[in-house]
């Protein structure tokens, strides 16, 4: 219980540090065939919620290099986070944690960041699958300049699909200082998209990696979006 308090805390002070599109991700080990009443007990606090801006997430996670079973996602605008004022009382929040608690093995550990750049005509739980890169990037203004340019090339071939780009500003997973996340429909559509992309953006993918500058690859995994609350838009 006294990691869920210094979670809670730490969540509740997190969206005051600046006026971007911001993130704070919490990773879990849900206790073993809990994850429908997780659902159950988020559904019951966060339906017909209104957010000042944002919402949460929360994720299954799948492959890859990743630590737990689960994750939630919080986002908004920094200075304008959280639910509408009425929305919940105090102890309504403190009790929805506490239940929740009841079906989570361990809590792991939280990272905040900015969203730097988005991509794609739709939000990332639309097809609801998502991989994750996480990567050390020695020179960010290379990188994104690069990142920006392969993103663009690809649009046509990735369709919808969206492509989101940000900072880990609080915590560094692996060693990783950015992320990119790539949503597909699907894990199938996830390898034959990547077929094509090697095949038909050869040229421009060599080009992409001598331009973003010296990175390390800190690890990727994939997800499932479960539930959306709020809205990313």
């Amino acid at each position: 219980m006294n990691h869920l308090k210094i979670f809670l805390i730490t969540l509740l002070s997190t969206f005051s540090f600046s006026q971007v599109p911001s993130f704070t991700v919490r990773y879990f080990d849900a206790k073993p065939f809990q994850q429908d009443e997780i659902v159950d007990k988020f559904d019951n606090h966060y339906k017909d919620v209104e957010f000042n801006s944002g919402g949460i997430y929360l994720e299954r996670l799948q492959r890859g290099n990743t630590l737990g079973t689960h994750r939630i996602v919080f986002f908004g605008d920094a200075e304008n986070w959280g639910m509408k004022e009425g929305q919940k009382e105090e102890n309504e929040n403190w009790l929805f944690w506490r239940n929740v608690n009841d079906h989570v093995e361990s809590w792991g550990d939280a990272y905040s960041g900015r969203i730097l750049d988005y991509s794609g005509d739709v939000a990332p739980d639309h097809y609801g699958y998502v991989q994750i890169y996480e990567l050390a990037v020695s020179d960010p203004e290379k990188f994104f300049a690069a990142h920006k340019e392969i993103v663009s090339q690809a649009r046509i071939l990735m369709e919808d699909r969206p492509v989101a780009f940000g900072t880990y500003d609080i915590g560094s997973p692996n060693g990783a200082t950015h992320w990119v996340a790539v949503g597909y429909k699907g894990v199938d559509d996830n390898i034959v998209m990547k077929a094509k992309m090697d095949q038909e953006l050869a040229n421009e993918w060599k080009s992409y990696f001598k331009k973003r500058g010296d990175v390390l690859n800190a690890g990727n995994f994939d997800l499932r979006i479960l539930r959306t609350y709020g809205s990313f838009n």
